[in-house]
């Protein structure tokens, strides 16, 4: 069983800090792994709630929209809004949004919740065949990638069109192991289609930029996560007090050889409440 101890760098035990006073909390690894929420975690996010912390949840995984993140917190009993929630895929709209402009054609590899993003966007998606001609190829992880899409995608971009993805994450934690996420589909498509996506997940600036404006005021910011070289990493160059927590991707056994370290390490989020804002 892991210790109840915090381990910061350099190493030493953090007592409660009150200058914190957002937090941004990943979702996979850290609230749930799977459909199951990690023990603790429902009542730890209540408790930090009754001392007046705001809360941002964030989300490398794109197959889901906010409301969907938000309703499945809420079954759990978290009760939140989209505003109070930041994903790849939004921030992925609006990267794209921002840099092609509204009315730009594009072919996406994602799920239909992905795809609403990018239509709220103002992009007009191309389906099918049709996306051999778009502008833009936008990807994310998702249950039914195959070959055509790879193949469309692949003419597209042989044929000029600029490419997004949604992350890197190579996997994310599930109860029987890692799942393949992002990463590992945008993989394929740079390769078949011969160009470097321009990423927006962690460790990439645009989804912390995006969370932490969505914290507005807060003057001090930590965030938790379970993943060094996602959460830690990215957390890190945003300037962010970074807290990894042992529920997900990275164990303890991985921080030696990490490019960045965390500066506070404990068992889980519960942990988090009772060691740093207690």
């Amino acid at each position: 069983m892991e210790s109840d101890t915090a381990q910061t760098h350099p190493p030493g035990e953090p007592g409660p800090d009150p200058r914190f006073d957002g937090l941004i909390i990943d979702l996979d690894g850290v609230v749930w792994v799977g459909a199951t929420a990690v023990p603790g975690a429902i009542a730890a996010i209540a408790q930090l709630r009754a001392r007046g912390i705001r809360l941002l949840f964030m989300t490398n995984d794109p197959r889901g929209s906010r409301a969907e993140y938000a309703a499945r917190l809420s079954a759990l009993g978290v009760q939140v809004d989209e505003g109070e929630i930041a994903t790849s895929g939004s921030a992925l709209a609006a990267l794209v949004r921002e840099r092609e402009g509204a009315g730009t054609t594009a072919f996406v590899i994602g799920t239909p919740s992905l795809k609403g993003e990018l239509t709220q966007a103002g992009l007009e998606l191309l389906a099918g065949e049709a996306g051999r001609e778009a502008e833009v190829v936008a990807v994310s992880g998702h249950d039914g990638f195959n070959y055509d899409e790879l193949r469309i995608a692949t003419q597209a971009l042989r044929r000029g069109a600029r490419l997004y993805a949604a992350g890197r994450d190579a996997t994310f934690p599930m109860p029987d192991g890692p799942w393949p996420a992002t990463g590992a589909v945008v993989a394929a498509v740079e390769v078949a289609g011969g160009k470097r996506a321009i990423s927006v997940g962690k460790p990439e600036p645009v989804l912390f930029e995006l969370a932490r404006s969505l914290l507005g005021d807060c003057r001090r910011v930590a965030i938790v996560g379970d993943n060094l070289a996602a959460d830690i990493a990215g957390g890190n160059r945003a300037g962010l007090t970074t807290i990894l927590v042992l529920t997900g991707t990275s164990g303890r056994d991985d921080i030696a050889g990490a490019e960045v370290t965390p500066d506070i390490v404990l068992p889980d989020l519960a942990a988090v409440m009772r060691k740093v804002f207690a």
